[in-house]
């Protein structure tokens, strides 16, 4: 039975989870979910609830719901005026339900709640997020592991949700295909062996965003800034749910902030090198934006 909501959060039975600027209801034993607190009030609310029975039809995502057949072949639907995302199949364990299961739950609700929303991780320097945005063949999780392992904080894994140019933090971990050489963060294997998770620190719901990044496989460690054109259109045509409204003004104060494709080789001995070239631009950006 699932209980009407509204995306309020009014009636919600727990404090539930923040995650994502997110509340969420249904995965209290998750520990990769931080509880909420104080700085999440008034933030958009869902219940997930689990069902092991026949699934409804796919319905196309609208402004007020949406049905869909996930990759593993279980159904997720998400209701704007009850609060509730259901997923129809057997049930998931919490550690894997909080990620990466909630992320196409985030992403729906966000964008029905304006927000922007990008198949995107995050690092923290110099008192700002920096977007890593790719394909998942991109490294973009590796990337993270190896900055956290030198002391970045990581604010999310592979869902970046935006609102005007605050941007939210994910759940708790990063989720590896294999080991990064050097990196020396515990893992634990989760998905059923198939990924290593490391656990992250907790940290702020919410970090302003600096700038974004977009990693790629070359032969040469190489960072080339991207005028605000170039970044526009790859936003525009990379946000989540394009056939929902975006707010225009919100695209393009996205597109002002600076933007570099980051050229890498496949050499885990390259690490180091690609620490010391972010930083050195990340922070010379910083600069440059507090002096405006």
């Amino acid at each position: 039975m699932i209980v009407e909501q509204t995306m309020s959060g009014e009636n919600m039975p727990t404090p539930g989870r923040a995650v994502y600027g997110l509340l969420v209801h249904g995965v209290d034993e998750a520990s990769e979910l931080p509880p909420a607190d104080g700085a999440t009030l008034g933030w958009p609310a869902v219940r997930v609830c689990q069902v092991d029975a026949p699934p409804p039809a796919p319905v196309p995502l609208n402004d007020a719901r949406g049905t869909r057949i996930l990759a593993d072949g279980r159904t997720l639907s998400v209701d704007r005026l009850r609060g509730t995302a259901t997923f129809y199949g057997p049930p998931l364990a919490p550690d894997v339900l909080a990620h990466p299961y909630l992320a196409p739950v985030a992403t729906t609700v966000s964008r029905w709640a304006g927000r922007e929303t990008f198949h995107s991780g995050a690092f923290v320097l110099a008192g700002r997020a920096w977007a890593v945005l790719g394909p998942r063949t991109a490294g973009k999780s590796s990337l993270l592991a190896a900055l956290a392992a030198r002391g970045l904080p990581i604010l999310t894994d592979d869902i970046l949700v935006v609102d005007g140019v605050d941007a939210f933090a994910g759940p708790r971990c990063v989720d590896l295909r294999q080991p990064v050489p050097g990196v020396g963060l515990p893992t634990r294997p989760v998905r059923a062996g198939t990924l290593l998770r490391v656990g992250l620190p907790p940290i702020a719901p919410r970090v302003r965003l600096g700038g974004w990044l977009f990693p790629r496989w070359g032969a040469a460690l190489t960072l080339t800034r991207l005028s605000g054109a170039a970044l526009l259109a790859r936003l525009a045509g990379q946000r989540s749910f394009g056939q929902l409204p975006s707010d225009p003004a919100a695209l393009l104060s996205l597109a002002a902030l600076p933007a570099w494709e980051l050229t890498r080789p496949r050499d885990w001995a390259a690490l180091d090198d690609t620490h010391r070239l972010l930083a050195a631009a990340v922070v010379a950006a910083s600069a440059v934006g507090a002096t405006r």
